[in-house]
């Protein structure tokens, strides 16, 4: 194995205490999840992050998002950056290469350089989201749960004017998010996901927002540029797709189920089986091990 494909003792050591701190978080899960996105950032030097538990579709690149954490991003970004997942007309230039890859990988860690060419990237479409979100370089790390297009990813963002991640960034993020099984699966959403696919571009965008128990209507109406009025109709119209009567129901039929069974078992081979029952998984005891001084990486 080449030296150009491990990881510097002291990454590995900072990726080690992450992952031991985010295992000793108690519920819920997405407590847990938050930590570790907040430290991986921190790691890799990361202006803002997102992480979606969704399922790609093969008639279009924009995927039914079940569950969505982000960080670093102000009500102007996150609202910009809501519509831009769920504009089938206007898509980043990079999902359908993503989409792609979920088609033949369970795991697969990728920066937009190695997605799409620099003229697409920086061409007139995609021009206006770099502009419009502030962000100009993302890396995204996938991990496929299931046959049918249910999977879990993240992105991580910098600002404009910073440079793009490096091969030891990139590395860093396979390695971590490919040793949390246990933070990836949910059966609940691998449920849910397959409701909200026949959702109109709206009402997704409508609906990610009101999953967030943080953000009242009305500032769901300011983030995403409508009259109140409008998102209060668009709420409507989500509540009775879900079949629910009222946000706090839609909120239970989502969160519900989001990591109470850490024990659940998921039923695709692509990703590895069931998550532990305890302790470090073996990608995580090779960081801690100590048998060598640079820690090997799962190719990308």
């Amino acid at each position: 194995m080449s030296q150009e494909q491990l990881i510097a003792e002291a990454d590995a050591l900072s990726m080690l205490r992450l992952l031991s701190e985010v295992a000793a978080i108690e519920w819920p899960m997405p407590a847990k999840r938050r930590a570790l996105m907040e430290g991986l950032s921190a790691l890799v030097h990361a202006d803002a992050w997102g992480w979606i538990i969704g399922r790609a579709d093969d008639n279009h690149n924009s995927p039914a998002i079940g569950a969505f954490l982000y960080g670093g991003m102000d009500d102007a970004q996150l609202g910009r950056y809501v519509q831009i997942m769920q504009d089938r007309d206007y898509l980043p230039v990079e999902f359908a290469a993503l989409n792609e890859l979920r088609r033949t990988h369970a795991h697969f860690t990728r920066g937009w350089d190695e997605l799409v060419t620099p003229e697409q990237w920086y061409g007139p479409a995609n021009r206006r989201i770099i502009d419009g979100l502030g962000f100009e370089h993302v890396l995204y790390s996938v991990r496929v749960l299931d046959e049918d297009g249910y999977f879990s990813g993240i992105s991580l963002k910098r600002k404009k004017g910073q440079p793009n991640f490096s091969l030891r960034d990139r590395r860093i993020v396979h390695v971590v998010t490919g040793t949390v099984n246990w933070l990836h699966w949910d059966p609940k959403f691998a449920t849910v996901t397959k409701e909200v696919r026949p959702l109109p571009s709206h009402l997704r965008t409508m609906l990610i927002l009101l999953i967030d128990p943080r953000i009242p209507v009305q500032d769901v109406a300011m983030r995403l540029g409508i009259k109140i009025d409008t998102a209060k109709e668009y709420a409507q119209n989500v509540y009775r797709h879900f079949k629910v009567r009222n946000r706090n129901e839609l909120l239970a039929h989502f969160l519900i189920g989001d990591g109470t069974d850490a024990r659940s078992v998921c039923p695709c081979a692509r990703c590895g089986g069931s998550p532990p029952k305890g302790g470090l998984q073996r990608n995580e005891r090779s960081i801690a091990s100590g048998e060598r001084r640079k820690v090997a990486m799962v190719s990308p």
